[in-house]
C-alpha cells in the first residue's frame, strides 16, 4: 500500500477524502477520522429491511429509557441498565467485562481508550494499535448497529461472550504479503477470565507485528542516512517530500520542516500497518511536547485547512498516550519485564524512573562536564528546569523505542547516528513553540545517552 499523500491545500473541506488522501475503499469507509465507520471492519453495514430503521422500533421502551435518563441525568445506557428489575442469575454482563478489560489493559500499561456506546452489537475500547469487541456470541441476522450486547429485549443473555481483536486499528489487504495485514478478528472466549484475555491480545499482536515485520521487503534507502528500510518506514517530514528514516526526521540537510504534514503520514502509517518502524515513536513524542497542551488542536486546524477529512488521533493530545513498541522478552532491559509487547509512554518513563530516580540529576551532571572545558571561570551552560522536564518524555520514547528498533533489525547499522540528526530550529518556529531549540537539543544530547546507558549498560555506541 503506497504512503497516504498529504493532500494540497483547498478552500474548503469537501465531505469525502480529497485525491490526495485517496486510499481503498475498506480503508476509506473505516478511516480514524469517524470511529463509526469502523463497523465496515466486518461487514457490519449489512443490507437490512427498510423497517429495520425505523424510529419506532421498541418505541415505547426506548421513550421510557430517555425520560429516565433525563430525569436522572444518566446516560441512555446507564439508565436502561437501571431500568433493568431483573436478570437471570448468573448472568455475565458484557458491559462488566468491558471495564474490567479497560483496567486491566490500563494496568498493564496499555494506552486504552474506551467508547461508551454500542458498535456492531459490541462495546468497544481501543488499546495501542488494538480494537477490542466485547461481544455475545449469538449472530444477529439483521441489525442497525446500535444494539447493547446487554439488552435483554436483543439478546438472549445465558449466550457467553466472547472478545474480538483487530490490529492495526484498520486491517486491510496487502498486496506486497499477499494476505491482511495484523490480526483480523481474532476470537477469545471470555471464559478464561480477564488476565488471560489480556495475556492472549498481547500474544496475538506481538505476534502479528513480528510476523508482518519478518515479511516486509527491505528495499528502499533513507535519503540521508542510506540505511535500508521497507519502502512504508519512511515517511516525508517536510516540504521537498523526501523519504526518511526514524533517525533522520529532524535531520539539518531537511529544509521546510511541515510538522502537520509529518504528523497525518504518521497517523494513516500507524492505523494501517502493524510493522512499522519502532523509532518514530520518539518523532511523535517529541512534535507532542514541543507543540505543547494544544498542539492537538493545531493539528486538527492544518489539516482542516489542507482539505483532508481525517482527524488526528487520540495520542497527539499527550505524549504519554504514544504507543511504544518493546524488545522481545528475553533481549529487554530488566525494567520492562512486566510489559508486554509494547507500552505507553507514560508507563514506560514510569517504570524507569522507579528504576533509576537519579537520571535527571545524572542528566545535569554529565551535560555540565561536557561543557566545563569550553566555558570560562564562572561561566555556566545549564540545562533549563522546564525544558527538561518537558522533553523528558521524548528522550524516554527515542531511547527506548530506538532500542527496540535496534533489536529488530540486528543486520543492519544501529539508528544512534540519531544524535546528529537533531537541529530542531525550524520546527520550533514552525509550531510556534515557547521552548528554545538550543536548549531542546541540549536536553536530547545527554538525556538520550544516560537513559540508554542506564537501561543497557553493554551499550556504549553513543
Amino acid at each position: 500500500m503506497g504512503r497516504p499523500r498529504w493532500p494540497a491545500p483547498c478552500r474548503t473541506p469537501t465531505p469525502t477524502p480529497s485525491p490526495g488522501c485517496s486510499r481503498s475503499r475498506s480503508v476509506i469507509v473505516r478511516s480514524v477520522c469517524c470511529r463509526a465507520w469502523k463497523l465496515m471492519r466486518r461487514g457490519a453495514w449489512k443490507a437490512v429491511p427498510h423497517k429495520e430503521f425505523r424510529m419506532t422500533r421498541d418505541y415505547w421502551r426506548k421513550k421510557a429509557v430517555r425520560d429516565h435518563a433525563a430525569a436522572t441525568g444518566r446516560t441512555y445506557l446507564d439508565a436502561a441498565s437501571s431500568m433493568r428489575t431483573t436478570q437471570p442469575g448468573g448472568v455475565a454482563l458484557a458491559s462488566d467485562l468491558h471495564d474490567s478489560l479497560a483496567a486491566g489493559l490500563d494496568t498493564a500499561g496499555w494506552p486504552v481508550e474506551i467508547e461508551h456506546h454500542p458498535e456492531a452489537t459490541g462495546l468497544r475500547l481501543y488499546a495501542g494499535p488494538a480494537t477490542i469487541s466485547v461481544e455475545r456470541q449469538n449472530e444477529l441476522s439483521s441489525f442497525t448497529g446500535d444494539e447493547h450486547p446487554d439488552d435483554p429485549d436483543t439478546f438472549d443473555l445465558s449466550m457467553p461472550l466472547r472478545v474480538i481483536v483487530w490490529a492495526p486499528l484498520v486491517v486491510d489487504f496487502s498486496e506486497e504479503l499477499g494476505r491482511v495485514r495484523g490480526v483480523d478478528a481474532h476470537e477469545i472466549p471470555a471464559s478464561g477470565g480477564v488476565s488471560r484475555i489480556i495475556a492472549e491480545i498481547d500474544r496475538v499482536v506481538g505476534q502479528a507485528r513480528q510476523r508482518d515485520h519478518a515479511d516486509t521487503a527491505v528495499d528502499t534507502d533513507c535519503a540521508i542516512c542510506g540505511d535500508s528500510y521497507p519502502a512504508s518506514a519512511l515517511l516525508e517530514p517536510t516540504t521537498t517530500r523526501v523519504s526518511v528514516c526514524p533517525a533522520c526526521a529532524f535531520d539539518g540537510d531537511l529544509l521546510g520542516a511541515h510538522p502537520a504534514q509529518l504528523a497525518f503520514q504518521l497517523d494513516q502509517a500507524a492505523t494501517t500497518n502493524l510493522a512499522l518502524a519502532a523509532g518514530w515513536a520518539g518523532m511523535q513524542a517529541l512534535l507532542c511536547c514541543l507543540g505543547g497542551g494544544e498542539f492537538h488542536t493545531w493539528l486538527t486546524q492544518e489539516w482542516t485547512a489542507a482539505g483532508t477529512v481525517f482527524r488526528p488521533l487520540e495520542w497527539w493530545h499527550d505524549p504519554g498516550k504514544t504507543w511504544i513498541w518493546l524488545p522481545p522478552a528475553d533481549r529487554r532491559p530488566s525494567v520492562f519485564a512486566d510489559f508486554g509487547c509494547g507500552a505507553s509512554l507514560k508507563d514506560i518513563a514510569a517504570a524507569i524512573d522507579q528504576a533509576h530516580p537519579d537520571l535527571r540529576a545524572l542528566s545535569r551532571a554529565n551535560r555540565a562536564d561536557e561543557v566545563s572545558e569550553y566555558l570560562d571561570d564562572g561561566e555556566s551552560d545549564d540545562l533549563d528546569d522546564t525544558t527538561l522536564e518537558r522533553i523528558w518524555p521524548a528522550a524516554v520514547a527515542y531511547t527506548v523505542a530506538l532500542l527496540t528498533q535496534k533489536t529488530e533489525r540486528p543486520n543492519h547499522r544501529t539508528p544512534w547516528h540519531v544524535m546528529e540528526s537533531f537541529e530542531l530550529a525550524e520546527w520550533v518556529d514552525e509550531l510556534e513553540s515557547d521552548l528554545d531549540y538550543y536548549q531542546v537539543e541540549s536536553v536530547l544530547g545527554v538525556a538520550i545517552p544516560t537513559i540508554l546507558h542506564a537501561l543497557d549498560p553493554v551499550d556504549q555506541e553513543i
